[in-house]
């Protein structure tokens, strides 16, 4: 009688750990002669159900391959070890899977099968894979280990998966591993068939969101190596260009007076026009700028993200900055600093640890692009490291607004 049962959609690793251990207590009967073949397809043939597994000799080397070793076929009492790299894969046994009458249960079971007919061709008829099942019970998971875990609340081990199935004779602990996989394979199926399954419109949520989750675990991956391979350009004194959170910058160390100079002549500027830079946070902002206006502080502080949500950036200038290149700074001293808050940028700048610097990925004297598909081809091939993260944005990006505060608070909007 069906039941309706709530399973977790994932389990962790550390959790599965701490559960007690299950495993196949039943008998264990190794078949490596051929004349023990026809016994055991025929007591396995009684059965409507069964659970299936199959391991190869593990291979270290790229690119090399074993063919199937062993095939493990369960009952709930009973598991019959297939040794095939002595007896080959016998005719009844293939008829087995060939059997339309009988369901033969199993996980990731195409390449399973796959390997089974390499050793000799057959149609395998009602064959399932658990894989493509267990979403319609709400669960997330592809590995026996964690199917089972959440399923039963314990673990099945996983300790001999590696060893060598090809042995001339193989130990109790191999023969009672490859005696549990297949039993839980049945096992699951069993549970699952006597569970009511999820609406379909709720299985696809699950299943979309999975996805999503999947897209943006890359994403910030990908992310995560773009940051690591522009930080190692820019300690080494590089021009990248990268996304800000306006328009795409040009950037480099600004501390670094070489680096800046480098900057300058591939953007063909003009010395002692000054750049603005980009900083993690406001209490960076005090490391550069030793007395920062009473005004300039409360903008600051006006200007930080609220639940998540990033205000439009401001960019300030502040007065009298040291510690950066004297060739960014304005002749009265004065630098543009902006916290960005913008998650990629941050991230640079932060693992960076200094200001960096953010000029528009531009020539002097082009007009600024608004998208990376706007950047000029002779531009993106003259510096050291382009960006490989949000290239794919279409959306017009906006400028921040300027604001330059003076020593005594005097506050002057150049951009609103």
């Amino acid at each position: 009688m069906e039941h309706t049962k709530q399973f977790l959609p994932h389990i962790s690793k550390e959790l599965v750990n701490l559960m007690p251990l299950s495993q196949f207590e039943g008998d264990t009967i190794i078949i490596d002669h051929p004349d023990q073949v026809a016994e055991a397809v025929a007591y396995l043939s009684q059965y409507s159900q069964l659970g299936i597994d199959t391991e190869s000799r593990p291979s270290f080397t790229r690119g090399t391959h074993y063919p199937t070793a062993l095939v493990q076929v369960a009952t709930d009492e009973r598991c019959y070890l297939f040794r095939l790299n002595k007896i080959g894969m016998p005719a009844e046994l293939a008829d087995l899977f060939s059997n339309p009458k009988i369901c033969k249960v199993g996980l990731a079971f195409r390449d399973d099968l796959n390997g089974l007919r390499r050793l000799h061709d057959f149609k395998p008829q009602n064959c399932v894979d658990l894989q493509s099942m267990v979403a319609k019970y709400g669960i997330l998971e592809l590995g026996l280990q964690r199917i089972y875990a959440i399923i039963f609340g314990k673990k099945i081990s996983k300790s001999q998966q590696l060893t060598n199935w090809e042995a001339e004779t193989l130990s109790q602990e191999q023969a009672r591993y490859a005696s549990t996989d297949a039993w839980a394979t049945l096992r699951i199926y069993e549970a699952l068939q006597q569970t009511k399954m999820l609406p379909k419109r709720e299985v696809e949520r699950l299943v979309h969101a999975e996805r999503e989750s999947q897209v943006q675990h890359q994403l910030e991956i990908n992310m995560h190596k773009d940051i690591d391979q522009a930080i190692e350009v820019l300690r080494q004194g590089g021009v990248i260009l990268y996304p800000t959170d306006t328009v795409w910058g040009m950037g480099c160390d600004a501390t670094n007076a070489v680096a800046v100079s480098k900057l300058f002549r591939l953007k063909q500027r003009d010395k002692g026009k000054a750049v603005l830079v980009l900083v993690d946070s406001a209490e960076r902002v005090a490391e550069y700028i030793p007395d920062i206006p009473d005004a300039a502080a409360n903008l600051l502080e006006v200007t930080k993200p609220e639940e998540g949500v990033a205000p439009k950036a401001l960019t300030i200038i502040y007065p009298k900055a040291q510690h950066v290149a004297e060739e960014i700074l304005a002749e009265d001293g004065s630098l543009g600093i902006r916290v960005t808050y913008e998650k990629f940028s941050n991230m640079l700048c932060r693992q960076l640890g200094k200001p960096l610097v953010s000029t528009s990925a531009n020539y002097a004297g082009k007009a600024t692009p608004k998208a990376f598909c706007e950047i000029d081809g002779q531009l993106l091939k003259s510096v050291d490291y382009v960006c490989h993260s949000r290239r794919g944005e279409n959306q017009p990006a906006k400028p921040s607004s300027i604001i330059k505060v003076g020593e005594q608070n005097q506050i002057t909007i150049i951009r609103p």
